[in-house]
């Protein structure tokens, strides 16, 4: 360290101009001083000390519940450690209801316009929950959020190229740290969030390959630094900078460990506030006026829109290690990566705290008493005379001794004054029961505490009907209804920053194909456009710009549930008609849990001539098909028009020259002229059907037919309209 000293005043005394060179801290006005830093990290160091009764909580959890003192203490009773563990089994039951009733994220959006994009978006996010295991992770922090009553998830991209784009990952509250004066359960108000993280120095410096050197020293705390002088003025003139700042602050056990050349990382996630302008764009999407974009400038110039003036935060993020500060940037987020996952928090301190809590009284008591319980059992008092011992074979040390061991062995003495044995051993069987009978009650005083009843555990209750176990059951999601719903949230909050990350990395990509579950079909996204009017260029579908929201599916997706919705849909297939029933047993298939499900749906769509994606070449062929068919169907049904009318005006004209030749002999020649001209115009009719034909041209003909019928016969007596 002495050699690093001198070289470090030699350096200064080399060059005493480079002070833009040895600060490589960015020009950026916004960018985290070291000063702030240290402020916050004073801020965190002064918080309510909540991470001990928390590891005290997860200890209780593993079955950790008692301390060395007690633990020796037993030992020396020969009771040993005596544990019975009844807070695991508790938080094993509602950790068991959240994997029962957990609901996958759909994407939905505000209007019509857009819901192409929401389904390409939910077969996206789908992907990457699946892939990045996303429901591992917010398991585990569910389960912290019940435990020690804070549990958290990082949404972020995975910087390995061989794994999963996205990264979806529970952190460790000791990992964590935040600003305390935040009040909302997703820190939308929180000044800062910093995760603190140990890393090999060599293994950090890979991500940080312009502070490399600095990064190794540091962690191995500076030693052989003074041959690496002479190598690179520049180089050595920034690690003397970094060795300075070292002297004068943060204490080596808060950041590096020398040994294991360890040092540690904080990313600081933290908010600045920034007076700017902003453009508000049809749809009520907001976004930060670049007068250097082109794209921007060519809204404004349509006057569309108009930059308005606003005060708004950015969300930036350092990384230091130790008092190094290696890497601070802007980012485009309007969220931390870094999701909370909240049990329930003090009223006035907000400290967190989980359902362990308010079980400890009772599992220390029932440990307790289980401990005396079984001191009394193996515990005698006893009272004996000074002269009820044969001295000759046993003396009263001998005898406490002897008492102790289930095969006392005790050798009295005959010849005592009143010739009975003094001896009264008293076992305190009264006193175990006592204890056993408490210790029941404070073992129903755990679950009771936890607000979960035995029925939710699956064990007998005082219920005895099934309605009256599922009314426990439903009081005892009742009363986890606060702590459900801060899940929710949380869980809801991880599916919005992922599709954050998505919509980000989607802006290029122009067809999603998305599984429906029946069929697959395909979305264009992104498609150009150009404005007929305008001229301008914009994108149809727009991943970027669609108003669409993460939700929670209103269905769960556990294996339990999709097993009910089986039995609920046979059993209304069941009572459908066989004709209907036939129509719906593809859809059975598809809800069951085969491994071959959907081939099997398939083939039986293909032979009923079933298509539900009616974009398919399949499809098409089929419409053209039925299409084929209804046009034979139409035709036949025309022909057997045609001769029914053919047939019928046969018959017209019989009945026509019948009247004519009756109206003729009767003398009436007007009658007569006036039938023969309605046979003449029927002649013509039947000429003009013959050279074109269709169904207008034969529904003109019988409209003709009755109307010149009815001229004829205007006035005439009943007899002749009859005929």
């Amino acid at each position: 360290m002495n050699d690093a000293v001198n070289g470090l005043a030699l350096l200064h005394q080399q060059d005493d101009k480079s002070a833009s060179a040895r600060d490589h801290a960015p020009r950026d006005p916004h960018a985290l001083q070291l000063q702030s830093l240290e402020r916050w990290m004073g801020e965190i160091q002064n918080q309510p000390a909540w991470r001990r009764e928390a590891d005290k909580a997860v200890d209780y959890y593993d079955g950790n519940q008692l301390d060395a003192d007690t633990i020796q203490r037993l030992d020396s009773r020969g009771l040993g450690p005596l544990v019975t563990n009844l807070i695991k089994p508790t938080v094993d039951a509602v950790l068991g209801m959240e994997a029962k009733t957990r609901t996958d994220w759909r994407v939905g959006a505000d209007d019509e316009q857009h819901t192409e994009v929401a389904e390409a978006l939910s077969a996206k996010i789908h992907e990457a929950e699946r892939e990045a295991n996303a429901d591992m992770a917010t398991s585990e922090a569910y389960a912290q959020q019940i435990k020690a009553g804070f549990g958290c998830v990082e949404v972020s991209r995975d910087s390995n190229p061989f794994n999963y784009p996205y990264r979806v990952e529970s952190v460790h509250r000791r990992e964590m740290y935040w600003d305390w004066r935040s009040k909302k359960l997703d820190w939308s108000d929180a000044r800062y969030v910093v995760r603190r993280r140990w890393y090999d120095a060599d293994h950090l410096a890979s991500f940080f390959p312009e502070h490399a050197d600095l990064i190794r020293f540091a962690g191995h705390g500076w030693r052989d630094w003074a041959d690496f002088l002479t190598v690179d003025n520049r180089v050595s003139l920034n690690l003397a900078h970094g060795l300075e700042q070292e002297r004068v602050s943060w204490d080596d056990y808060e950041w590096r460990d020398t040994e294991r050349g360890r040092v540690s990382c904080f990313e600081v996630w933290y908010r600045v506030w920034i007076r700017g302008l902003v453009l508000r764009l049809p749809g009520g999407r907001v976004i930060e006026f670049n007068q250097a974009d082109p794209q921007h400038r060519a809204i404004v110039a349509t006057g569309m829109v108009q930059p308005k003036v606003a005060v708004y935060d950015k969300v930036r993020v350092a990384f230091h290690i130790g008092p190094h500060r290696v890497r601070d940037v802007s980012t485009n987020r309007r969220r931390f990566p870094y999701i909370p996952f909240w049990g329930y928090r003090e009223d006035l301190t907000g400290v967190p705290y989980g359902l362990i809590r308010s079980m400890l009284s009772p599992q220390d008591e029932l440990n307790a008493r289980a401990q005396k319980m079984m001191w009394l059992l193996s515990a005698r008092r006893t009272q004996i005379d000074s002269d009820a011992l044969d001295e000759k074979y046993n003396t009263l040390s001998d005898a406490s001794r002897e008492m102790g061991m289930s095969d006392a062995f005790i050798v009295t003495n005959p010849m005592r004054k009143g010739g009975q044995t003094a001896i009264r051993v008293d076992e305190n069987m009264q006193l175990s029961q006592f204890q056993f009978q408490i210790m029941q009650e404070r073992k129903q005083a755990i679950q009771e505490a936890a607000g979960v009843y035995s029925a939710m555990m699956g064990q007998q209750s005082n219920a005895s009907s099934g309605l009256a176990i599922q009314s426990l059951v439903e009081q005892g999601t009742t009363t986890l209804a606060e702590i459900n719903d801060n899940y929710r949230y949380a869980r809801r909050g991880v599916g919005s920053a992922l599709l954050d990350l998505l919509k980000e990395d989607m802006i290029d990509q122009t067809e999603i194909m998305v599984d429906t579950g029946m069929t697959k079909k395909r979305v264009m996204v992104n498609i150009p456009m150009t404005d007929d009017v305008t001229g301008q260029q914009y994108k149809r579908n727009d991943v970027q710009s669609a108003p669409v929201k993460i939700a929670l599916s209103d269905v769960p997706s556990t294996p339990t549930y999709r097993a009910q919705q089986f039995g609920q849909f046979a059993e209304i297939l069941k009572s459908l008609p066989p004709q209907q029933q036939a129509l719906l047993v593809p859809f059975a298939l598809e809800m069951s849990d085969f491994a071959h499900r959907k081939d099997m749906a398939k083939f039986l769509r293909e032979q009923m001539g079933i298509q539900l994606d009616q974009d398919s070449p399949e499809a098409k062929q089929q419409q053209e098909a039925v299409q084929q068919a209804q046009a034979a169907q139409a035709e036949l049904a025309m022909r057997d028009a045609e001769s029914k009318i053919e047939e019928r005006q046969a018959r017209t004209r019989k009945l026509l020259a019948e009247a004519e030749k009756a109206a003729r002999d009767s003398g009436n020649d007007q009658l007569a002229d006036r039938l023969g001209a309605a046979q003449a115009e029927l002649e013509k009719i039947r000429l003009h059907e013959e050279a074109e034909t269709g169904r207008a041209a034969m529904r003109e003909r019988g409209e003709t037919e009755r109307a010149l019928i009815a001229a004829a016969t205007a006035g005439q007596p009943a007899e002749a309209r009859a005929a």
